[in-house]
């Protein structure tokens, strides 16, 4: 079945509440953000050290990844009381060149992890057994399965390009499961930090930037200064694609990586606010032509207009929604249930049962591994019930299924209906 003739029928219905959104408590959500790195191995209680990992990848391209420091001279940053621009750093991957080498990326740089490494014992150590210490002390934070600043295999691109956005207070690096598989099969995927918003944001000369308290405006000014950063990204690609070098130092691009970006076919992702940031992107820039939310909400908090004008403005572009815990889009609020039955053109929605809003993070691999290491004890599973080698499997299943139909017109018939391969999956 062609793109074209996917027609949803209207669904059960239902709202994204402000938990999902904002990612709950602070303590929560930075339990669902543990870092990662490829195969490698696990260390267990009594051991010296604890070797966090990733799963494999599933696609047939091996990946690279570099980074870029760029500065949006039109706005101000309103989390500075001085004139100063608004800063980001993205991290972009990409299909290697098959003969790539060299170093592979970490999860978080050193500087990074300086900062990391505390607030995280301190937000696990609120959900640890009475008794019992936290300490990352012993644990090795892990490297990606892409090679840093390697060469673009152009010559099968260009590809299309997915914009990915994390949760409130979380780092681009915890989305590194998906974000790095999704490139393995051909994309060009830009993770953004949302600077102040996001824990740790590591700038050139091992400047890190740690998250501020909220603005005096509320959420609304954050998904609003979110969604600008999407924007101005677009942008920063264009320029790139263009054979400019946007980062701000002029460092060295990886070769190739211009001729590797096809901008005609433009995607975007995210997690928690990170969703919701997908769709206000969506209604304020038409050069993204597909949206996923990763369980983010709808709610007053996020909104920077009415329901209804974001789902008009959308239009009849596709949009899919992946929530936790098998709930459909009734059991989620009044705004979801208006924004859901407000979308005009293609549209899924799906549940992972047995899943947590932390699922959609690398903490559904990463948490697991802590807990079995002796890392960290406790009864409360901010992941969820799901296997998660299932849960894994599964997102990135529906993942590569929305964007292979929408930005490459290859129909899989995953998001037609339940499958037998993934029965955890509910269809609403």
């Amino acid at each position: 079945m062609s793109r074209q003739s996917h027609q949803s029928h209207r669904p059960r219905g239902g709202t994204l509440s402000r938990r999902g959104l904002l990612g709950g408590a602070a303590a929560l959500a930075s339990v669902l953000s543990l870092p990662v790195g490829p195969a490698s191995a696990l260390g267990h209680p009594g051991s010296a050290r604890t070797l966090l990992t990733l799963p494999a990848l599933t696609g047939r391209h091996r990946i690279g990844t570099t980074s870029l420091h760029l500065i949006d001279h039109a706005r101000q940053d309103p989390w500075s009381s001085d004139s100063h621009p608004r800063e980001l750093m993205v991290s972009v991957w990409y299909p290697a060149h098959a003969r790539a080498g060299g170093q592979l990326a970490p999860w978080m740089t050193p500087a990074t992890l300086r900062a990391y490494r505390p607030r995280r014992e301190a937000e696990l150590q609120t959900i640890a057994t009475e008794g019992f210490d936290v300490s990352l002390d012993a644990v090795d934070f892990p490297v990606t399965h892409a090679h840093q600043d390697t060469a673009a295999d152009c010559l099968a691109g260009p590809y299309p390009v997915v914009l990915y956005s994390p949760g409130a207070t979380a780092d681009r690096a915890e989305g590194t499961v998906l974000v790095e598989d999704l490139a393995s099969h051909g994309y060009v995927v830009v993770a953004i930090d949302h600077t102040y918003d996001a824990g740790e944001v590591e700038f050139p000369g091992e400047r890190v930037e740690t998250a501020r308290p909220i603005l005096p405006e509320g959420p609304t000014a954050m998904v609003r200064l979110r969604y600008g950063d999407a924007l101005f990204l677009l942008d920063t690609l264009a320029v790139l694609a263009g054979g400019g070098n946007p980062d701000a130092g002029q460092r060295p691009l990886p070769a190739g990586l211009a001729r590797s970006l096809d901008l005609t076919r433009v995607g975007m992702f995210g997690h928690s606010v990170g969703g919701a940031t997908t769709g206000q992107s969506m209604a304020h820039d038409d050069r993204i032509t597909a949206g996923l939310d990763l369980d983010g909400h709808v709610s007053p908090a996020t909104l920077t207009e009415q329901v209804p004008d974001i789902a008009r403005r959308i239009g009849g572009r596709p949009f899919m929604i992946m929530s936790s815990n098998g709930k459909g889009p009734d059991e989620l609020g009044r705004m979801m249930t208006e924004f859901w039955y407000s979308l005009s053109g293609w549209r899924r929605f799906v549940s992972l049962v047995g899943s947590t809003h932390g699922s959609y993070t690398d903490a559904q691999v990463l948490f697991p591994q802590m807990v079995e290491a002796g890392v960290i004890t406790t009864e409360f599973t901010p992941v969820g019930t799901i296997a998660p080698d299932r849960s894994i499997a599964a997102q990135r299943a529906y993942v590569k299924a929305f964007f292979d139909l929408w930005l490459r017109d290859r129909d899989h018939g995953l998001l037609d209906g339940p499958s037998g391969q993934f029965p955890e999956v509910t269809f609403f």
